[in-house]
């Protein structure tokens, strides 16, 4: 689901009328909306003190408009930087069948906006520091990969956390999205050598990047991705690789590039490629 702020005012036009067509619709083609991840932050830069917004929940599938995950809009017009989250913009009016839920967004006495209640809000860790998550996470590996990595077991993964902490010399980092009630959503690993056959690729790889089904469509999968491009941008990484299956779209709209084919245990795989530095 994803999320637009409007103010209350707006809102009861919006009913009258049907459809939603902010200004920026007209100004910048587009729709400005969030993740319920990143709603907090985005309407405390912009709207701190505001006490007449509401929150409207939207199901992309209802959509009538085109959805596409982009880079931050600047205000001042300047380019996004490596490493910045995609935000979901629409491309056209939102159908007002499309918002499913409304939620009362007023800020705090001091002007602050927190999380209501009936956001899914999640936050992004070094697996390091979270070790009551390896089991869970090394067993969705296990479960998730296991078609094409059929000689790993949960103990794989397991050893692969080990390296997270930055203590064994080796470039292998998982990071994990965990709910406000210490759930686990998902992972994802920046690796040094994912172990694609015939590989020619420096690395360093984007690896295993796994959402839960019912965590699916919150954006932590966006979350962890962009997480992951700001630690390798960190590092000092001029480029980042990884090779899918089935995902190239989602990765393309998120900035990737499609650089050659290749086979891992005979399944056709896109290895892909994304710039994350000058």
């Amino acid at each position: 689901m994803i999320l637009h702020l409007i103010k209350r005012s707006d809102w009861l036009l919006v009913q009258q009328q049907g459809i939603l067509t902010p200004p920026s619709l007209h100004s910048e083609g587009f729709i400005h909306c969030s993740t319920e991840h990143q709603m907090v932050s985005v309407a405390n830069k912009y709207y701190a003190g505001a006490n007449d917004m509401l929150l409207l929940r939207i199901d992309p599938k209802l959509l009538a408009s085109p959805l596409k995950w982009e880079p931050p809009a600047h205000i001042d017009g300047s380019p996004a930087l490596p490493g910045e989250p995609f935000f979901p913009h629409i491309y056209g009016p939102i159908n007002i069948d499309a918002v499913i839920e409304i939620i009362e967004f007023p800020s705090m006495p001091d002007g602050r906006f927190v999380a209501p209640s009936q956001l899914n809000t999640f936050t992004v860790h070094n697996i390091a520091q979270t070790p009551q998550h390896w089991g869970e996470a090394a067993q969705w590996g296990f479960e998730a990969w296991a078609h094409e990595f059929p000689n790993d077991t949960v103990q794989t993964y397991l050893n692969l956390y080990s390296h997270s902490d930055g203590t064994s010399g080796r470039l292998a980092e998982t990071f994990v999205a965990i709910d406000s009630n210490d759930m686990l959503l998902g992972c994802v690993t920046l690796i040094d050598d994912d172990e694609l056959p015939g590989a020619t690729e420096p690395g360093p790889w984007v690896a295993a990047l796994f959402v839960h089904p019912k965590a699916r469509e919150q954006g932590v999968a966006n979350a962890l991705l962009t997480h992951l491009v700001s630690r390798a941008n960190q590092l000092g990484f001029k480029q980042l690789f990884l090779y899918t299956e089935d995902k190239q779209s989602w990765y393309e709209q998120k900035g990737w590039c499609y650089l050659r084919s290749s086979h891992l245990n005979q399944l056709p795989h896109v290895v892909m490629q994304l710039n994350i530095g000058s």
